[in-house]
């Protein structure tokens, strides 16, 4: 064995150590009621968490003043509250001082889009109550350019959602909340702390010894013993520790030490990526919804993110106040769904088409909640960069034409919205249709795979006769210069009038006289087997008035001699 072994297996150890990041929000329970109340945006108040079997029913006046508060306001903290205090020493300190109540449920939903986020970050993700998000990145720091790389762009991420966040790096996750939660900023400018891997117990020495999950009996015997900080715990003798403390003292003396061993529990996320916000109150017209909306897209795109996925449809639903909407006699929720003609996963992607849609909507009662679902995802495929492009500032054209459609789609109708298709058929009305304007990429690939003849010619079909051709006015020639049809009507306009030269027709409001006539080709007996054999003959017909000349094309039913306007060449 070479000299340079031992190296090498001392460092494996250090290098397959585990590397835990904690994201902890200190005000996600004031931002949570702030966003649903208005009026406390402002104000000493604060926020106690409930149970929904202790909620249910429950209103300011009844809760208890003994029960301690989870979060409070910036205003009441500089008049002297804290969390962890009782409600009524929060109204000794200030008069009338609120108290508003929050489910867990809603505290999690919150901490869920964080978790779903750092799931790009890492493999593993753990949230825990109140505040907390961990995400293990033992194997994929090298891939953002180092831990601190890494911590600053989720940093970044976590903040774009709109909340306040502290950043720490450590060996396990109850060492890296106890960082993120009571160091002193950095004297170089970033956000996260780094606990390195040697020396974790001198970096964590100056924490209180409140940072440590420890009970209160504990934190106040140690507290009794002059220990404030885990300096001062990991100098203490650890036999005369363990004879006083029992079961706590083992894992408080290791977190001293920068040892965690803590495992995380992983959080699953839910197959049904949905985002929503409720209103105290209803909200009337579309600038609230609009702005609500802009929250609600940014945490949507943030899960996708995190799950590398795109939303291939998205269902907007809007709950209306229910005793309005029964005394108008209105449906108490309205549903808009968007079948998205290529995948979007980006924020401002997805509120493009979303709200170009929900502007122009007309509700018939006052919102109290908007919900956004992604029910259909897709793996993200992520195109690479074009440097000429976008030094050249230009628009990118293959991503820009999928969000005009959508926008489309979701303005006048999905199924107003594609590409003219040429069909093989015998009819006008017939060789045409809508299809749509980008296919999916799905349905590209099953007809890749196809095997088989080549596909039909778009040639339309048609029986044509001889015929003899009408009378023309001298000096036109019609029959040299047919100018191609560009306009089909949707339904054939009866055609009132003799087909000959000089006759008067009314169109488009006008009056006009026929020019000229031409006949065209005769349909007989096609389409039989569809039971209605169809019978025409179509005749090119020039119509004249005072200021345009029209070429259009008329056929006449054989079966009842019936004419209709049917084709118009602008």
């Amino acid at each position: 064995m070479s000299a340079s072994s031992p190296e090498l297996v001392s460092a494996a150890p250090d290098e397959a150590g585990r590397r835990i990041v904690a994201l902890v929000l200190p005000e996600l329970l004031i931002e949570l009621v702030a966003t649903t109340l208005a009026e406390r945006a402002r104000g000493a108040w604060g926020v106690v968490l409930a149970e929904p079997t202790a909620l249910d029913g429950r209103t300011e006046e009844s809760i208890r003043p003994t029960e301690r508060l989870d979060a409070v306001s910036a205003s009441a903290r500089r008049c002297g509250v804290r969390a962890g205090q009782t409600i009524a020493e929060a109204r000794n300190l200030i008069a009338g001082f609120a108290v508003e109540t929050l489910r867990p449920a809603a505290v999690e939903r919150a901490l869920a889009v964080i978790a779903e986020l750092a799931l790009g970050f890492g493999a593993t993700v753990a949230l825990g109550l109140p505040d907390t998000v961990w995400v293990d990145v033992s194997g994929s720091a090298h891939l953002f350019g180092g831990e601190a790389a890494l911590a600053e762009e989720l940093t970044e991420r976590v903040r774009s959602l709109g909340h306040g966040v502290r950043v720490a790096v450590a060996e396990g996750p109850a060492l890296a909340r106890a960082v993120a939660r009571w160091a002193p900023p950095n004297g170089d400018g970033k956000s996260a702390h780094l606990v390195p891997r040697e020396g974790a117990a001198s970096s964590v020495s100056s924490l209180p010894i409140v940072a440590l999950p420890l009970g209160e009996e504990c934190q106040e015997f140690l507290l009794r013993l002059g220990v404030l900080t885990l300096g001062d715990l990991a100098g203490l003798p650890r036999t005369t520790l363990a004879s006083r403390l029992s079961g706590e003292v083992a894992r408080a003396l290791e977190l001293a030490l920068g040892k965690d061993p803590t495992p995380l529990v992983p959080y699953r996320p839910p197959e049904l990526v949905r985002e929503e916000v409720r209103f105290e109150y209803g909200v009337d017209g579309s600038e609230p919804l609009l702005f609500a909306l802009r929250g609600v897209t940014a945490r949507l795109a943030a899960r996708l993110a995190g799950r590398g996925v795109a939303a291939e449809k998205l269902v907007l639903e809007l709950e209306h106040d229910r005793s309005i909407a029964r005394l108008r006699g209105a449906k108490e929720t309205t549903k808009f769904g968007f079948a998205l003609s290529s995948p979007l996963s980006r924020e401002d992607e997805i509120r493009r088409v979303v709200s170009s849609r929900l502007e122009r909507a007309r509700l018939p009662a006052p919102t109290v909640t908007l919900a956004l679902t992604a029910p259909v995802v897709v793996s993200a495929t992520a195109r690479q960069l074009e440097l000429g492009d976008t030094l050249a500032g230009g628009t990118d054209v293959e991503k820009e034409l999928p969000l005009v459609i959508a926008e489309l789609a979701a303005d006048v109708g999905e199924n107003k919205v594609g590409v003219l298709k040429i069909l093989d058929a015998h009819r006008l009305e017939a060789r045409s249709t809508l299809a749509p304007a980008l296919p999916r990429k799905a349905r590209a690939a099953r007809g890749a795979s196809r095997t088989g003849p080549g596909p039909r010619s778009a040639t339309p079909l048609s029986v044509h006769v001889s015929g003899t051709p009408l009378e023309v006015v001298e000096g036109m020639s019609p029959f040299d210069e047919r100018a191609p049809l560009t306009r089909l009507l949707p339904e054939p306009v009866r055609f009132e009038g003799a087909l000959r030269v000089g006759a008067t027709v009314a169109f488009e409001r006008q009056l006009f006289t026929i020019d000229a006539l031409r006949f065209e080709h005769r349909l007989h007996a096609v389409e039989w087997w569809n039971g209605d054999p169809i019978m025409r003959d179509y005749i090119r017909v020039w119509l004249k008035s005072t200021e345009s000349v029209i070429e259009a094309v008329v056929y006449v039913d054989r079966a009842n001699g019936k004419r209709y306007l049917q084709a118009v060449a602008d």
